[in-house]
């Protein structure tokens, strides 16, 4: 049985990360585009488990969404994920803390 992110050792998320990153690649060289998500957002979700510890995201702030066109301004984090409102949308929704960008170029 496979362990859950959580669960697993620094080494162990990286290896999974290299493993998710090969399988994203060739999904992305064979344009099967939602195959390609699924892998991605698996790596943000283990490499958020990887930073928890040292990630500094503020609330009140916003992030670019990595991967995404869209921004989040943050509300709260629970675990790993952060909680907020989407620019585009003005919708409520979470994202894994290592998709959020400190991008101010914009």
């Amino acid at each position: 049985m496979k362990k859950l992110y959580s669960q697993m050792t620094p080494e162990e998320l990286q290896a999974e990360m290299k493993h998710l990153q090969e399988l994203g690649q060739a999904a992305f060289d064979e344009q099967r585009w939602s195959e390609y998500e699924v892998h991605m957002k698996k790596w943000y979700l283990a490499k958020s488990y990887l930073i928890k510890d040292t990630a500094n995201i503020e609330i009140g702030r916003t992030y670019r969404i990595a991967e995404e066109y869209d921004r989040l301004t943050v509300s709260f984090i629970e675990g790993v994920m952060a909680w907020g409102t989407r620019e585009s949308t003005a919708q409520s929704a979470a994202v894994p803390i290592a998709m959020l960008e400190e991008k101010d170029d914009d």
